[in-house]
C-alpha cells in the first residue's frame, strides 16, 4: 500500500477513536441515529483495516531494510574475496611463467640428448609431466 506512506500513523488511530465516540453518542441521541451508527461502524471497520495495513506495510519495510543491509554486507565481503582471488590468479600466473621459463631452459639443455630416431629418454618424459603439473598445482 504505497499511499499509506504519505498518511501519518496517528491519523488512523484518531479516526478510530472519533468513530467509536460517534457510535457511543448515537446510543444516547434520537436524531440521525441510524445513519450515524452505520457510518461510524463503517469508519471503525475501515480504520481497523487501515491500521492493520499500515502495520503490515511498516513490517515489510523493516524487512526490506534488513535485507538491504545484508546485501551491502555480502557485497563488501564479495569485494574482499574478489581481491583475494585476483591476488591468487596473479601469483599463479607468475608461477606458471617462472616454471615455464625453467622448463624451456631445461629443454634447451637436454635437446642434445634426443637422438636421431626420436626416442625420448625418461628425463624428457618426466619434464613433460612436470610441465603438466603446473596447471594442477595451487599456489
Amino acid at each position: 500500500m504505497f499511499l499509506l506512506q504519505f498518511i501519518p500513523d496517528w491519523f488512523f488511530y484518531i479516526t478510530l477513536i472519533i468513530s467509536l465516540l460517534v457510535l457511543l453518542i448515537t446510543k444516547f441521541t434520537t436524531t440521525y441515529t441510524l445513519p450515524l451508527r452505520y457510518a461510524s461502524l463503517m469508519v471503525v471497520a475501515l480504520s481497523l483495516f487501515l491500521i492493520g495495513a499500515n502495520w503490515n506495510n511498516n513490517y515489510w519495510l523493516t524487512k526490506v531494510k534488513e535485507v538491504e543491509l545484508q546485501l551491502a554486507q555480502a557485497q563488501a565481503q564479495s569485494a574482499s574475496e574478489n581481491t583475494k582471488v585476483v591476488e591468487r590468479v596473479v601469483v599463479r600466473r607468475q608461477l606458471v611463467k617462472v616454471r615455464g621459463n625453467d622448463v624451456i631452459k631445461y629443454i634447451d639443455r637436454e635437446k642434445l640428448v634426443i637422438n636421431k630416431d626420436c626416442k625420448l629418454p625418461q628425463s624428457v618424459i618426466d619434464l613433460h609431466n612436470s610441465a603438466a603439473k603446473i596447471s594442477e598445482e595451487s599456489p
